[in-house]
């Protein structure tokens, strides 16, 4: 008899001990906040900080604006950003950016943010959902860093913001066929 309960508390225990580590609410804080700061106090020391080195980002809103509205023409989908390295590259040379985290959600390795830039003239409304993964290190506020962003916002009101000029469409009617 005692040999079968041996392996019974074995299985009830296995869960336990293969069970990988979560987000708590303090990693999300430290998260969100160091992913705001990227955007609005750009650093090269946060960035390694906070992502890992095979970061990616996927946003159709980020490639908006890196194709400028059109003049540059890049193709949409895909990643925005195909590593840290190409994040860092790309983000150091953008001006800094009001930013502020309105609301989130997570699990166990992924955040959602709705988040709002208050620039001037049009405010930019977003989303973001960040998948982390555990990498403890010393001298981190957090053992999770980010390791893809999925991302869209308001681009059309981040163009005006650059200094776009978004012209409406003519009063005419247009027809658009779709052939099978």
């Amino acid at each position: 008899m005692k040999l079968l309960v041996l392996p019974a508390l074995l299985a009830l225990c296995l869960p336990l001990a293969t069970a990988r580590p979560c987000l708590s609410q303090s990693d999300v804080n430290t998260l969100t906040t160091h992913f705001g700061d990227l955007v609005s106090a750009y650093s090269q020391k946060l960035a390694n900080q906070t992502l890992t080195v095979n970061f990616v980002d996927y946003s159709e809103s980020i490639v908006t604006l890196m194709d400028s509205a059109g003049t540059t023409p890049k193709a949409l989908l895909g990643m925005a950003f195909t590593s840290r390295a190409n994040f860092e590259a790309e983000s150091s040379a953008q001006p800094s950016v009001p930013f502020q985290v309105q609301d989130t959600w997570y699990n166990c390795d992924t955040i959602t943010i709705r988040w709002l830039s208050a620039q001037i003239p049009q405010p930019v409304v977003g989303i973001s959902v960040l998948q982390t993964v555990y990498r403890p290190g010393r001298g981190n506020s957090t053992n999770f860093k980010i390791n893809e962003v999925w991302a869209e916002f308001d681009s059309a009101a981040w163009l005006i913001d650059l200094g776009f000029t978004i012209t409406p469409p003519s009063s005419k009617k247009r027809e658009i066929a779709f052939e099978a």
